[in-house]
């Protein structure tokens, strides 16, 4: 698996990441959860939940919502922000290693978003990764993640990409180089960035490279039925449809058997 995000770039995330529509992404995580969920719903394990705010979307269904991440920077601000939500009575945060994390409890479900799996480059690691959400799940829970659809990087390959974002704080510029592994399933999602504190002017400028898994459903299927889960669905994110070239995000719903 890759590293966490640099101390630099969490510093940054909320800011390059502020237009994505966390909670109309959480509205349709719920719903595909519901759709199979064969109990109710009170208890959610969040993987790879960043700095939180798709807990607190979750929190506000009146769900209680365990956190985990890998980076301590990321658990830290989710932390420091968590008392200035009304939710937070709902939502705790810790740091873990979805390979390794280890709680007292089990979940009615789970999610892992933003592309949590598709971090874990080594069938080894996926493995594991599946068979530790599985020991958190009550039997008949559903487990959700997204992640990179093989289809999308064999039609379209890779592109290079730029983008800006700027607050009162920071003002942000960030140059995406993606390399293509096609021998690995992988692209190396090469981060060029740079940010201005607007205060001092002082500058950050860092590189970092996120090697990134794609897969196909049928990969996905067979490996979940090793780890004690039931594949049950595939999509298009934020879609029912089924995963197609042309749409990169993709989705799967497994149930804990």
């Amino acid at each position: 698996m890759s590293s966490a995000f640099s101390e630099e770039y969490v510093a940054v995330y909320d800011l390059l990441y502020g237009d994505k529509h966390y909670r109309k992404e959480a509205d349709f995580v719920l719903a595909r959860l519901k759709d199979v969920c064969s109990g109710s719903l009170n208890a959610l394990l969040d993987i790879g939940c960043g700095t939180g705010t798709h807990a607190h979307c979750f929190a506000d269904h009146g769900i209680n919502v365990q956190g985990v991440d890998i980076s301590e920077e990321m658990i830290a601000l989710a932390i420091h922000r968590n008392d200035s939500c009304k939710t937070s009575s709902l939502v705790r945060f810790c740091q873990g290693d979805v390979r390794s994390f280890e709680l007292p409890e089990t979940f009615d479900a789970a999610v892992a978003l933003f592309h949590v799996f598709s971090y874990l480059t080594q069938l080894a690691d996926i493995e594991t990764a599946l068979r530790q959400v599985r020991k958190h799940l009550n039997v008949g829970a559903p487990f959700l993640f997204d992640y990179w659809y093989a289809g999308a990087i064999l039609r379209d390959g890779v592109t290079h990409r730029e983008r800006e974002a700027e607050n009162d704080n920071w003002h942000v510029h960030r140059v995406t180089d993606p390399f293509w592994d096609p021998e690995q399933d992988l692209v190396r999602v090469n981060f060029h960035v740079t940010a201005v504190k607007k205060k001092t002017g002082v500058t950050h400028s860092w590189h970092e490279e996120h090697p990134m898994r794609y897969f196909e459903p049928s990969f996905l299927e067979e490996t979940l039925s090793r780890t004690g889960f039931k594949a049950v669905k595939h999509g298009e994110w934020l879609s029912e449809v089924a995963p197609k070239p042309g749409a990169l995000g993709a989705y799967v719903v497994a149930i804990a058997v």
